[in-house]
């Protein structure tokens, strides 16, 4: 049995119409179209074409798997204390993710007299370093005047030491500085 080898092409609008007039023509070394006959013309034409659209999905199915995949490196937890996890490919180091870290540590309506240091555990640890000092931000509830700063003086890719720094060491005045907590933010891989 002869079989038409289709070959990925696809031409739009090109799908011969075989004519009432046209005589049955098989394929044949003499025959026309190239030696396949006027009566197999359409079906070449409709097994390159399918030919040409199971290549271009194959294609397609492989691209997807591959945005699954790459996809699948995001990684996250949306709470107060939470982390974003985003897959990419640095010049230097290769595949890496970076990791952005985020929390609060609730001090609601704590006292601060003098310097005092709070320890925070990262979400996640960071697989290989962090790669700025980690930020953080005073959640004020009442102040005397004077500019109560949370800043890091410790960490690593576990957790990092915060203190409530008070310029000259002790707040002045009949009360204390007054927080509600301060954020953080680490940055790393």
């Amino acid at each position: 049995m002869a079989t038409l080898i289709d070959a990925p092409e696809y031409t739009a609008n090109e799908v011969y119409a075989i004519q009432s007039t046209d005589p049955v023509e098989g394929a044949a070394a003499d025959a026309s179209f190239g030696g396949i006959g006027l009566s197999n013309q359409p079906h070449q034409q409709l097994a390159n074409r399918t030919a040409f659209l199971k290549g271009r999905q194959d294609t397609n199915a492989a691209n997807i798997a591959v945005l699954q995949a790459f996809m699948a490196g995001f990684a996250g937890s949306l709470q107060a204390n939470g982390y974003l996890e985003i897959p990419l490919l640095d010049a230097q180091r290769g595949p890496v993710a970076a990791i952005v870290q985020w929390g609060f540590m609730s001090l609601p309506g704590t006292g601060i007299s003098q310097d005092t240091e709070y320890s925070v555990n990262w979400p996640i640890r960071f697989p290989n370093m962090i790669l700025i000092p980690p930020f953080a931000s005073n959640y004020y509830q009442k102040t005397s005047g004077v500019n109560l700063v949370v800043s890091p003086v410790a960490y690593s890719t576990t957790g990092g030491i915060f203190v409530y720094d008070i310029p000259g060491g002790v707040a002045p005045g009949p009360w204390r500085e007054i927080t509600n907590g301060f954020s953080w933010l680490a940055i790393g891989f």
